[in-house]
């Protein structure tokens, strides 16, 4: 079997690396010796890995949206073979997710408020946006085959729009009573399709 070449590997540390450093100090605050200190990397290794800041953030900004996707579509799997929409809320509003998740979710954010100096990070969030509507749209129309796709996707969107606004609070710990009424709100969406 093939050894996996080490630029690959510098590059998963790096923007690992660069990940962390997002999630605790923003996306503005990171310096390259900020991301070689936490990769244990030279800063000169750092460049001849990833390129200059413009392409690491674009790097980062894939590598946290795929992240994400990869997390969406393993819950959104385990949850195939449920009839009703009950684990949309299982899975969009967890008040524990799982540490990688919890990671990721400072990085995200930092990005999204950047993104509009950076036009191929909105590309690639904007997509990773479109994953979660397309893929709740497709489900909801699974299993709503007398509702139009249409219908589907305006609830998605709302779906999707709440999820997002609820997970960017996350860190304040609103509580129980938070997750309890976008539940409330999200099956209020919900009951359009039937």
């Amino acid at each position: 079997m093939a050894r996996p070449s080490k630029k690959h590997e510098h590059q998963r540390i790096i923007l690992q690396a660069f990940t962390e450093c997002i999630a605790s100090k923003g996306l503005h605050a990171t310096t390259l010796d900020d991301i070689a200190l936490k990769s244990k990397m030279r800063r000169s290794l750092l460049r001849h890995n990833v390129g200059n800041r413009a392409e690491l953030i674009n790097q980062v900004a894939e590598y946290v949206s795929t992240k994400f996707e990869a997390i969406w579509h393993q819950q959104r799997t385990k949850h195939a073979n449920d009839e009703g929409d009950e684990w949309l809320l299982i899975t969009l509003f967890n008040n524990n997710p799982d540490e990688e998740y919890q990671a990721l979710i400072p990085a995200f954010f930092s990005l999204l408020a950047s993104a509009h100096r950076y036009p191929k990070v909105t590309q690639r969030l904007k997509q990773c946006f479109n994953v979660y509507v397309d893929d709740i749209t497709h489900e909801l129309s699974k299993r709503h085959p007398n509702v139009s796709e249409n219908d589907c996707k305006q609830v998605s969107l709302g779906i999707v729009g709440i999820f997002f606004n609820w997970d960017s609070f996350m860190s304040l710990n609103l509580g129980e009573e938070i997750t309890k009424l976008n539940w409330q709100l999200v099956n209020r969406l919900l009951s359009t399709l039937e």
